[in-house]
Protein backbone atom coordinates (compact mmCIF):
# COMPACT_ATOMS: atom_id res chain seq x y z
CA UNK A 1 0.00 0.00 0.00
CA UNK A 2 3.03 2.40 0.77
CA UNK A 3 4.96 1.59 -2.21
CA UNK A 4 1.60 2.59 -4.67
CA UNK A 5 0.64 5.46 -2.66
CA UNK A 6 4.33 6.66 -3.49
CA UNK A 7 3.43 5.72 -6.90
CA UNK A 8 0.42 7.40 -7.37
CA UNK A 9 2.35 10.42 -5.54
CA UNK A 10 5.19 10.83 -8.07
CA UNK A 11 2.67 10.24 -10.84
CA UNK A 12 0.52 13.00 -10.23
CA UNK A 13 3.51 15.55 -9.33
CA UNK A 14 5.30 15.41 -12.26
CA UNK A 15 1.98 14.67 -14.53
CA UNK A 16 1.05 18.48 -13.05
CA UNK A 17 4.59 19.70 -13.25
CA UNK A 18 4.83 18.80 -17.07
CA UNK A 19 1.40 20.08 -18.05
CA UNK A 20 2.02 23.03 -16.16
CA UNK A 21 5.47 23.65 -18.40
CA UNK A 22 3.59 23.32 -21.93
CA UNK A 23 0.51 25.47 -20.76
CA UNK A 24 3.31 27.87 -19.59
CA UNK A 25 5.63 27.82 -23.03
CA UNK A 26 2.24 27.81 -25.30
CA UNK A 27 1.11 30.89 -22.66
CA UNK A 28 4.46 32.98 -23.26
CA UNK A 29 4.39 32.17 -26.81
CA UNK A 30 1.00 33.43 -27.77
CA UNK A 31 1.94 36.90 -25.11
CA UNK A 32 5.60 37.33 -26.28
CA UNK A 33 5.86 35.07 -29.54
CA UNK A 34 8.73 33.33 -30.74
CA UNK A 35 11.91 33.01 -28.05
CA UNK A 36 14.35 32.39 -31.19
CA UNK A 37 14.83 36.68 -30.86
CA UNK A 38 18.13 38.01 -30.53
CA UNK A 39 17.34 40.88 -28.39
CA UNK A 40 16.50 38.02 -25.57
CA UNK A 41 19.81 36.93 -25.57
CA UNK A 42 21.01 39.28 -22.82
CA UNK A 43 24.33 37.94 -20.86
CA UNK A 44 22.13 36.54 -18.14
CA UNK A 45 19.61 34.71 -19.97
CA UNK A 46 22.49 32.88 -22.03
CA UNK A 47 23.89 32.02 -18.80
CA UNK A 48 20.99 30.51 -17.32
CA UNK A 49 20.01 28.61 -20.71
CA UNK A 50 23.44 27.52 -20.45
CA UNK A 51 23.16 26.48 -16.54
CA UNK A 52 20.00 24.70 -18.00
CA UNK A 53 21.41 22.65 -20.36
CA UNK A 54 23.76 21.33 -18.24
CA UNK A 55 21.37 19.96 -15.63
CA UNK A 56 19.74 18.64 -18.91
CA UNK A 57 23.00 16.66 -19.43
CA UNK A 58 22.68 15.37 -16.16
CA UNK A 59 19.23 13.87 -16.55
CA UNK A 60 20.52 12.44 -20.49
CA UNK A 61 23.15 10.43 -19.41
CA UNK A 62 20.79 8.97 -16.47
CA UNK A 63 17.69 8.87 -19.61
CA UNK A 64 21.20 7.28 -21.85
CA UNK A 65 22.21 4.53 -18.65
CA UNK A 66 18.03 3.40 -18.36
CA UNK A 67 17.07 3.12 -21.82
CA UNK A 68 18.25 -0.26 -23.03
CA UNK A 69 18.68 0.79 -26.70
CA UNK A 70 20.24 3.48 -28.13
CA UNK A 71 17.39 4.75 -30.36
CA UNK A 72 15.32 5.35 -27.83
CA UNK A 73 18.45 6.97 -26.06
CA UNK A 74 18.52 9.50 -28.53
CA UNK A 75 14.85 10.27 -29.25
CA UNK A 76 14.35 10.89 -25.28
CA UNK A 77 17.63 13.56 -25.48
CA UNK A 78 16.64 15.21 -28.97
CA UNK A 79 13.32 15.63 -26.90
CA UNK A 80 15.00 16.36 -23.94
CA UNK A 81 17.23 19.43 -25.61
CA UNK A 82 14.06 20.77 -27.45
CA UNK A 83 11.54 20.51 -25.00
CA UNK A 84 13.43 20.62 -21.56
CA UNK A 85 11.10 19.64 -18.43
CA UNK A 86 8.19 19.14 -20.47
CA UNK A 87 10.32 15.91 -21.57
CA UNK A 88 11.69 15.19 -18.63
CA UNK A 89 8.37 14.57 -16.62
CA UNK A 90 6.61 12.82 -19.25
CA UNK A 91 9.67 10.72 -19.38
CA UNK A 92 9.34 10.18 -15.59
CA UNK A 93 5.66 9.31 -15.48
CA UNK A 94 6.13 6.38 -18.43
CA UNK A 95 8.71 5.40 -16.57
CA UNK A 96 6.64 5.51 -13.33
CA UNK A 97 3.75 3.70 -15.30
CA UNK A 98 5.71 0.98 -16.02
CA UNK A 99 6.25 0.01 -12.30
CA UNK A 100 4.32 -2.58 -10.47
CA UNK A 101 5.29 -2.87 -6.79
CA UNK A 102 4.62 -6.50 -5.77
CA UNK A 103 5.17 -5.59 -2.25
CA UNK A 104 4.71 -2.82 0.62
CA UNK A 105 8.52 -2.65 1.25
CA UNK A 106 9.50 -1.98 -2.71
CA UNK A 107 10.87 0.96 -3.29
CA UNK A 108 9.25 2.64 -6.57
CA UNK A 109 11.72 5.58 -6.83
CA UNK A 110 14.86 2.71 -6.55
CA UNK A 111 12.86 1.27 -9.67
CA UNK A 112 12.57 4.53 -11.66
CA UNK A 113 16.19 5.10 -11.58
CA UNK A 114 17.28 1.39 -12.19
CA UNK A 115 17.43 -0.34 -15.37
CA UNK A 116 14.60 -2.36 -17.19
CA UNK A 117 16.61 -5.16 -18.42
CA UNK A 118 19.10 -7.03 -15.94
CA UNK A 119 21.43 -4.96 -13.68
CA UNK A 120 25.33 -5.02 -15.49
CA UNK A 121 27.66 -6.79 -14.00
CA UNK A 122 31.15 -5.38 -15.85
CA UNK A 123 32.96 -3.11 -14.59
CA UNK A 124 32.17 0.07 -15.73
CA UNK A 125 35.33 3.32 -17.33
CA UNK A 126 31.94 5.84 -16.82
CA UNK A 127 33.27 6.54 -13.34
CA UNK A 128 36.26 8.39 -14.54
CA UNK A 129 34.85 9.53 -17.28
CA UNK A 130 31.79 11.00 -15.37
CA UNK A 131 34.10 12.48 -12.74
CA UNK A 132 35.93 14.20 -15.56
CA UNK A 133 33.48 15.33 -17.47
CA UNK A 134 30.72 16.98 -14.77
CA UNK A 135 33.83 18.57 -13.15
CA UNK A 136 34.84 20.28 -16.04
CA UNK A 137 31.19 21.41 -15.98
CA UNK A 138 30.68 22.81 -12.80
CA UNK A 139 34.18 24.44 -13.41
CA UNK A 140 32.89 25.77 -16.92
CA UNK A 141 29.22 27.18 -14.93
CA UNK A 142 30.93 28.71 -12.35
CA UNK A 143 33.71 30.52 -14.24
CA UNK A 144 30.13 31.78 -16.59
CA UNK A 145 28.28 33.01 -13.63
CA UNK A 146 30.85 34.99 -12.27
CA UNK A 147 31.48 36.03 -15.36
CA UNK A 148 28.72 37.52 -16.08
CA UNK A 149 28.05 38.89 -12.36
CA UNK A 150 31.75 40.78 -12.96
CA UNK A 151 30.58 42.35 -16.32
CA UNK A 152 26.87 42.64 -16.26
CA UNK A 153 26.39 42.79 -12.46
CA UNK A 154 24.01 40.68 -10.20
CA UNK A 155 20.77 38.72 -11.81
CA UNK A 156 18.36 40.37 -8.81
CA UNK A 157 17.31 42.93 -11.23
CA UNK A 158 13.50 43.54 -12.47
CA UNK A 159 14.30 44.29 -16.08
CA UNK A 160 15.95 41.22 -16.12
CA UNK A 161 12.36 39.07 -15.58
CA UNK A 162 11.03 39.30 -19.17
CA UNK A 163 8.39 36.40 -19.65
CA UNK A 164 10.92 34.24 -21.73
CA UNK A 165 13.27 34.32 -18.77
CA UNK A 166 10.23 33.53 -16.46
CA UNK A 167 9.75 30.81 -18.18
CA UNK A 168 12.97 29.60 -18.44
CA UNK A 169 13.46 29.58 -14.85
CA UNK A 170 10.32 27.94 -14.26
CA UNK A 171 11.61 25.29 -16.80
CA UNK A 172 15.16 25.18 -15.13
CA UNK A 173 13.62 24.66 -11.41
CA UNK A 174 11.35 21.96 -12.57
CA UNK A 175 14.57 19.80 -13.13
CA UNK A 176 16.01 20.99 -10.86
CA UNK A 177 12.96 19.61 -8.69
CA UNK A 178 13.67 16.18 -10.41
CA UNK A 179 17.39 16.04 -9.70
CA UNK A 180 16.14 16.77 -5.95
CA UNK A 181 13.96 13.97 -5.96
CA UNK A 182 16.64 11.57 -6.35
CA UNK A 183 19.34 13.78 -3.63
CA UNK A 184 16.53 12.83 -1.17
CA UNK A 185 16.20 9.26 -2.22
CA UNK A 186 20.29 9.66 -2.02
CA UNK A 187 21.04 11.39 1.24
CA UNK A 188 21.21 9.22 4.51
CA UNK A 189 19.49 12.13 6.87
CA UNK A 190 16.98 15.13 6.48
CA UNK A 191 18.98 17.80 6.88
CA UNK A 192 21.83 16.78 4.13
CA UNK A 193 19.02 16.35 2.25
CA UNK A 194 17.91 20.24 2.67
CA UNK A 195 21.88 21.60 2.40
CA UNK A 196 21.64 20.25 -1.13
CA UNK A 197 18.64 21.15 -2.54
CA UNK A 198 18.87 24.59 -1.02
CA UNK A 199 22.75 24.27 -2.73
CA UNK A 200 20.76 23.50 -5.90
CA UNK A 201 17.96 26.22 -5.64
CA UNK A 202 20.66 28.80 -5.35
CA UNK A 203 23.53 27.44 -7.58
CA UNK A 204 21.92 25.07 -9.73
CA UNK A 205 24.08 22.96 -12.40
CA UNK A 206 27.40 23.76 -10.35
CA UNK A 207 25.25 22.08 -7.46
CA UNK A 208 24.11 19.44 -9.65
CA UNK A 209 27.92 18.54 -10.95
CA UNK A 210 29.40 18.86 -7.52
CA UNK A 211 26.57 16.17 -5.97
CA UNK A 212 27.58 13.94 -9.47
CA UNK A 213 31.48 14.31 -8.98
CA UNK A 214 30.87 13.11 -4.74
CA UNK A 215 28.74 10.27 -5.89
CA UNK A 216 31.17 9.02 -8.44
CA UNK A 217 33.76 9.33 -5.46
CA UNK A 218 32.00 7.22 -3.45
CA UNK A 219 32.05 4.09 -5.80
CA UNK A 220 34.70 2.06 -6.62
CA UNK A 221 35.34 0.74 -10.41
CA UNK A 222 34.70 -2.72 -9.41
CA UNK A 223 31.03 -1.37 -7.98
CA UNK A 224 28.06 -1.40 -10.48
CA UNK A 225 27.05 1.85 -11.79
CA UNK A 226 23.30 1.86 -10.33
CA UNK A 227 25.32 2.28 -7.18
CA UNK A 228 25.63 5.78 -7.78
CA UNK A 229 21.95 6.22 -8.26
CA UNK A 230 21.06 4.15 -5.50
CA UNK A 231 20.76 4.12 -1.40
CA UNK A 232 22.21 2.24 0.58
CA UNK A 233 18.64 0.90 1.47
CA UNK A 234 18.11 -0.14 -2.10
CA UNK A 235 21.37 -1.44 -2.96
CA UNK A 236 21.44 -4.07 0.00
CA UNK A 237 17.58 -5.31 -1.40
CA UNK A 238 19.33 -5.63 -4.92
CA UNK A 239 22.32 -7.27 -3.86
CA UNK A 240 20.44 -9.35 -1.70
CA UNK A 241 18.15 -10.69 -4.14
CA UNK A 242 21.13 -11.31 -6.68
Amino acid sequence: MAASGTLVVYRAVFTALGLSMVGTLVYTCITDGSPFRAELLTPWMVTTLVDFYVNVIAISTWVVYKEVNWISSVFWVVLLFCFGSATTCTYIVTKLFEITPSGPSQDPLGHLLLRQDSLPERKYSFVTVGRTIFSILGILMAALVTYTVVTDGLPFRKDLLTPWMAATLFDFYIDVFAISVWVVHKESTWISSVIWICLLICFGSITTCGYIVVQLLQVSYQDPIYHVLLNSHSKRIINHST
